[in-house]
């Protein structure tokens, strides 16, 4: 089913299960500490009562210069004789062994025990306390009022071996040797006992269900809040996918790692919407750059076609045909370039080279086109090596100086220098024209653009002539910038990842 292959569920029921878990461990484990704390206080209180018990029955050591009489049913015995245990200075010593051939006095029992623990002896129903007392291996000699009569004798062990509990259903009784066949048990009824243990379960039963049920609500608000998030990158792509590129994710959460991928999402949005609106242009620009030679051929064809037409003007349409068919040409191969550059199919060869010595070759080939409009060049061309494709450098080289050249004021001067910097070789063309206005710097790199009339089509160019070199800079790994102010210039600088090589000064 779909709803268990949702996060939200999943995360839920592991949420779920592992506060079970951690919920039951705790009860178990209060449960299990609690039975322990009143098993240990029950026994404890049956090891003190057995050892009071034992205490009292254990008769006094005898008094120096008495004689010792024969218990009273021994032969010679008299009545009025002295018992041992008649002596009222008190019990032994604890742990003192009971003198085998002295009798029990059951009056000692009701004489040394406290009035509570008479009266507990003396209570019936769950809770009670009872007390069974064995001597010789006979018949049990004396017992509590309310003592089961199923009590077992204890099995036989030694005095030495200090008091044992067992466990008889709901009684738990302690019991201790006093000598030979000699037995002393005390007993519980540990039925409330276990009935409180029983409350308490259920009791931590009930804390844990109610734990359970608001950690369940509070961990589908908490998992709710945690993925919403996806929620709201979810309808943001979807809006994106119909068409709304302008659709961003509104989530106020930046922090989390969902915020985060949010972000990447927001900015690779920002992208496509660039991406589809420089499209957009660039279609339009190339249509309009297409539409006017064409406009231009259909023109002159069908002066041409005009049976009034002389071969004087036959010859003139032809050549406007030309011009047009040329630039049509022109425009077509810059497309297909920096189609080529933006799929990366380009080939690029990467050699080591000197920007010094492309430059200087680069001047002498513009050097003419300089000369026609008086331009005078200054080169400071100190060793730059760099890796790259020399061919598509010289391309880069020669557009920048053209550039120089056609948007310089008459009798100007360019300025091309090369040095090496942290980020690589380095080459900068300057002129002295009319410069670039602040608001149109950061479009001058993009196809078809039109700053000003001082940088239209009418010398002749596509107006992709940038946006080549620097898809050409970038494919190499490298930055091409533009700074200028107006009335001062432009400067174009290419900076290219750098390669030792040794010293070479290029010419001029």
């Amino acid at each position: 089913m779909k709803v268990f292959r949702s996060i939200r569920w999943r995360l839920q029921f592991w949420y779920a299960l592992l506060l079970a878990l951690v919920l039951a461990g705790f009860g178990l484990s209060a449960y299990e500490i609690q039975r322990t704390e009143v098993t240990r206080s029950t026994d404890a209180e049956l090891e003190r009562r057995v050892g009071n018990l034992a205490r009292l029955l254990r008769p006094p050591p005898p008094v120096a210069g008495r004689p010792r009489r024969p218990p009273e049913d021994a032969p010679g015995a008299a009545e009025g004789d002295e018992l041992p245990g008649d002596d009222l200075d008190g019990p032994p010593e604890p742990g003192r062994p009971r003198d085998p051939d002295a009798p029990v006095r059951r009056e000692n029992l009701a004489l040394g025990l406290l009035p509570e623990e008479l009266a507990d002896y003396s209570t019936d129903g769950p809770g009670k306390w009872y007390y069974v007392i064995w001597l010789r291996n006979g018949p049990a000699l004396t017992r509590s009022a309310h003592s089961p009569a199923d009590v077992p004798r204890p099995e036989r062990r030694s005095p030495r071996d200090g008091p044992a509990v067992r466990v008889r259903g709901p009684l738990r009784e302690g019991y201790l040797a006093l000598g030979p066949g000699d037995f002393v048990v005390v007993g519980h009824d540990i039925t409330a006992d276990l009935a409180g243990l029983h409350r308490f379960g259920w009791l931590m039963a009930g804390v844990a269900g109610l734990v359970l049920i608001l950690g369940l609500v509070g961990g589908h608000w908490l998992v709710g809040r945690s993925l919403r998030p996806i929620a709201e990158i979810s309808a943001a792509a979807s809006l994106v996918a119909a068409g709304r590129l302008d659709q961003r994710i509104a989530t106020s959460d930046t922090e989390s790692e969902l915020g985060e991928l949010a972000a990447v999402l927001d900015a690779t949005f920002a992208r496509l919407e660039a991406a589809f609106v420089r499209q957009a242009r660039f279609t339009a620009d190339a249509a309009h750059e297409l539409r006017t030679p064409l406009a231009v051929m259909l023109m002159h064809t069908q002066n041409a076609l005009a049976v009034t037409c002389g071969a004087e003007e036959h010859a003139e349409a032809l050549a406007a045909c030309q011009r047009a068919a040329q630039r049509m040409r022109a425009l077509t191969e810059a497309l297909l370039r920096l189609a080529r550059l933006d799929s990366g199919a380009q080939p690029l060869s990467r050699v080591p080279l000197d920007l010094a010595a492309r430059a200087a070759e680069g001047i002498e080939l513009v050097r003419p086109l300089a000369d026609r409009r008086g331009i005078t060049i200054r080169a400071e061309l100190p060793p730059a090596p760099c890796t790259g494709d020399p061919e598509q450098i010289d391309q880069v080289i020669t557009n920048l100086l053209t550039n120089a050249i056609e948007h310089n004021r008459e009798h100007g001067e360019v300025m091309i220098s090369t040095r090496m910097t942290p980020g690589g070789a380095s080459l900068t063309v300057a002129d002295r024209g009319p410069g670039i206005a602040a608001d149109h710097l950061p479009h001058v790199f993009e196809r078809f653009y039109r700053a000003d009339a001082s940088r239209s089509r009418a010398s002749g160019g596509v107006g992709l002539g940038l946006a080549i070199a620097r898809a050409i800079v970038e494919a190499h790994g490298g930055t091409l910038t533009v700074a200028s102010h107006p009335g001062q210039g432009a400067a174009f600088t290419m900076t290219l990842p750098s390669e030792k090589l040794g010293d070479r000064t290029a010419a001029v």
